[in-house]
């Protein structure tokens, strides 16, 4: 399997719990005399701006250390380390290690460790780290994947290079775990929401963009930052298939626009389903109609109260969003009861 492919794979199947845009954050490093470890968690795979000199030297976005050689002492130990906290807990399944960029300056190996804590660490602090990702080879100037299976709940991680260097990217992917006594009895819970386990899983066409935009936190920061398909000419309709993180009712549903203007869906309608099968996207799946179809405006939240057509009672596992006839959404939230029984959390 190619890497490209492998981490198409990755990404597919779970959420990147360390992203920025999900409150993923650098929390301490050993050295950050080059670039500062905060661009670990950015989106893309950073940029290079050859002949643009800083008062350290080439500036670079990436986390970089000083060369390591005559600057440790006999007690120091042999690698550089960054601390970060992921911005949603959870099981860890892999890693893309990303140096893009950084050819003559990359690290020989790297390795992960993971705790789980109440706070972030203080410098001072007994933090018991627990190796999920032992010594390994990266390679420079390259996506490097590891797979981790671990199976228990993390909240933070610590990346060590040896000895020293540069890594543009660090992303986490795993699977969310949510803790039911962080909610009250009876509160509506946005059960798509990407911190609660949400994930778009399938789709008719993701030409411009993934469906799993559609589950990430706040308003959309531009076009790029949603679902948007290619134009249709079959007449024809496009559809995204969204994993509950929490299977529950649906009480109340939202959908976002923001930025859309000339090339939203003229409407959309939205059906669900409790099923336990990996091949959701299936002809042979029931779904149940949620909302009919519904008019939709240019770059504007629409919520909806479906009373009518699913019982207030009935549990979820997934949901089925389509738009007529093609375009892009920004959102979907859907609001509802979770069934903490079947959810799996924590």
């Amino acid at each position: 399997m190619t890497a490209d492919r492998e981490l198409e794979n990755l990404a597919h199947q779970y959420l990147d719990l360390l992203a920025e845009r999900v409150g993923g954050r650098a929390i301490a490093c050993s050295d950050q005399w080059f670039a500062s470890c905060d661009n670990l968690v950015k989106p893309g795979r950073g940029v290079f701006r050859e002949g643009h000199f800083v008062s350290t030297g080439q500036w670079m976005d990436g986390w970089e250390s000083r060369r390591s050689f005559g600057r440790r002492g006999d007690d120091d130990p042999d690698f550089d380390w960054c601390v970060l906290r992921l911005g949603v807990a959870g099981e860890i399944h892999g890693f893309d290690i990303d140096t893009n960029h950084f050819r003559g300056n990359a690290p020989e190996q790297v390795a992960v460790e993971a705790a789980r804590l109440s706070h972030d660490p203080k410098p001072g602090d007994e933090v018991f780290w627990t190796e999920i990702l032992p010594t390994s080879p990266v390679q420079a100037h390259s996506r490097n994947l590891f797979h981790c299976d671990s199976d228990e709940g993390w909240t933070h991680v610590r990346l060590r290079m040896f000895p020293d260097g540069g890594i543009a990217r660090f992303r986490v992917y795993g699977t969310a775990l949510i803790n039911p006594q962080h909610f009250l009895p009876g509160e509506l819970v946005d059960l798509a929401a990407a911190a609660n386990g949400g994930r778009g899983i399938a789709a008719s066409d993701m030409f411009y963009s993934s469906p799993s935009n559609l589950v990430m936190p706040g308003r959309g920061v531009n076009m790029g930052d949603g679902w948007e398909t290619k134009r249709r000419r079959d007449g024809q309709h496009d559809w995204a298939i969204i994993q509950l993180g929490v299977p529950g009712t649906i009480r109340k549903v939202l959908v976002d626009t923001a930025h859309f203007k000339g090339n939203y869906p003229d409407r959309f309608s939205l059906a669900a389903v409790n099923a336990e099968r990996d091949d959701i996207a299936a002809a042979d799946i029931h779904w149940r109609p949620v909302l009919s179809e519904q008019p939709l405006d240019p770059d504007k939240e629409h919520l909806y109260v479906p009373e009518i057509m699913v019982p207030a009672t009935e549990i979820f596992t997934h949901v089925r969003v389509s738009i007529y006839p093609d375009g892009g959404l920004s959102r979907l939230r859907i609001f509802g009861e979770p069934d903490w029984q079947r959810s799996g959390a924590e």
